[in-house]
């Protein structure tokens, strides 16, 4: 194993790492100030950690708990199996992908909650913010995609002299013609020569 796909692999484990730490981390909030007092909201991946509205503005977590986890999941299997099948290997590209699928989710649902409550001309000013969750998921997306590539095996050379002073390419031995017929080539079968004819 190539110091490359180690170095692949120890990163699957730190991306796994973060995004599972991204979801138990505060995704948004939501800060409003009335009459002197600041309401807020704030809310994981999983939970609703803060709520002074009373479910007056309907918020939710963001629930990208489940598929973070799964990826997350699916690359440490897939890191930890690939020492004994290296096919699996494949597998921390299949996580790394859903990490960049649920990065992109809660980016896009943190923005249309945005203009969501912007589009709500409410008399207060409404401010939403992306947390730490949020940002550690995509350092965590970034991350797991860098570590997939290099822990994928990259294809070898073919062709050109690099495989014939390397050892690695194939060899012919040729049997010199002025040699008796019962001479073998190297790891081979002594084939005997019949005469032509009668």
């Amino acid at each position: 194993m190539t110091t490359r796909r180690v170095l692949g692999a120890v990163l699957v484990f730190v991306a796994a790492g973060l995004a599972v730490a991204a979801t138990f981390s505060t995704a948004y909030s939501v800060r409003v100030v009335v009459n002197g007092r600041t309401l807020r909201f704030e809310a994981t991946s999983w939970v609703v950690e803060r709520d002074d509205f009373r479910e007056v503005l309907m918020l939710a977590p963001l629930e990208f708990g489940e598929p973070v986890v799964g990826a997350a999941v699916v690359m440490v299997l897939a890191a930890v199996l690939a020492f004994r099948v290296p096919a699996l290997r494949v597998g921390s590209l299949l996580g790394a992908g859903l990490l960049v699928g649920a990065a992109w989710s809660a980016v896009v649902r943190v923005q249309g909650l945005v203009e969501e409550l912007e589009g709500m001309r409410s008399p207060v000013p409404i401010a939403v913010e992306q947390r730490d969750g949020v940002t550690m998921l995509i350092v965590a997306a970034g991350v797991g995609v860098i570590s997939a590539v290099l822990h994928q095996e990259l294809p070898r050379r073919v062709g050109g002299d690099d495989d014939v002073e390397g050892g690695d390419g194939v060899v012919i031995h040729q049997v010199d013609d002025d040699g008796d017929d019962a001479e073998t080539p190297p790891y081979g079968y002594p084939v005997i020569v019949e005469p032509k004819g009668g």
